[in-house]
């Protein structure tokens, strides 16, 4: 059983192994139309369930849950309506973590946040070796159509960061020590990895 265990881990791994800094940049599919996003939530606001998650661009179990937890996520609870789903800013792993919010937030300053933040994850590679450069963070956001004046200037401004730096300590005041932190109506759910565990606890939360 441990060997399976790591074998299917280590095929997740391989599937879900970032991109090259260098590489061209990859553009998340975005959310089916019928979901409902303001700023960093998705989904019914008034869901029964709010899921929440704490995260860093940089974190490769973050990039992990982005890429195939969210989609069943999305899937089984976001698009019927049993649960929401929200990100907050949680850049503790070096300057690229801070400047990936910081174009996030200003993504979702233009209702495209959660495009922006796909699209992040999707082009992951490692920590502070240029994945999210400037010049890369933009290019994300041409690739995504964004107006690129609005998102130059926002993203230049030290009230961004700012507010990036404000979310963050705000994790840590609520006990936050590592990412991705899942909660599910509050309570957390530390083996998020386990499909079954987290429906279960989404089912039981909307219970």
């Amino acid at each position: 059983a441990v060997i399976a265990a790591l074998i299917v881990a280590g095929f997740l791994i391989f599937l879900n192994r970032p991109q090259s800094p260098g590489a061209d940049i990859v553009a998340a599919e975005p959310l089916p139309a019928d979901i409902p996003t303001t700023g960093m939530l998705m989904g019914a606001p008034d869901a029964p369930v709010q899921i929440v998650e704490w995260g860093d661009y940089q974190c490769p179990a973050c990039g992990i849950l982005a890429r195939s937890i969210e989609p069943q996520l999305v899937n089984e609870f976001i698009a019927p309506g049993k649960a929401s789903f929200e990100f907050r800013n949680f850049a503790f792993l070096g300057e690229e973590s801070q400047r990936a919010a910081s174009a996030a937030v200003c993504a979702a300053q233009q209702d495209a946040f959660w495009p922006f933040h796909d699209t992040l994850y999707a082009n992951q590679h490692g920590e502070n070796q240029g994945a999210f450069s400037d010049g890369r963070l933009r290019a994300m956001a041409e690739k995504l159509g964004l107006d690129m004046a609005a998102f130059n200037a926002c993203l230049d401004d030290g009230a961004t960061a700012e507010a990036v730096a404000a979310s963050t300590a705000a994790g840590r005041e609520q006990g936050v020590n590592a990412t991705p932190w899942l909660t599910v109506n509050g309570t957390r759910v530390e083996n998020w990895q386990d499909w079954a565990a987290l429906s279960a606890a989404i089912d039981a939360a909307a219970k």
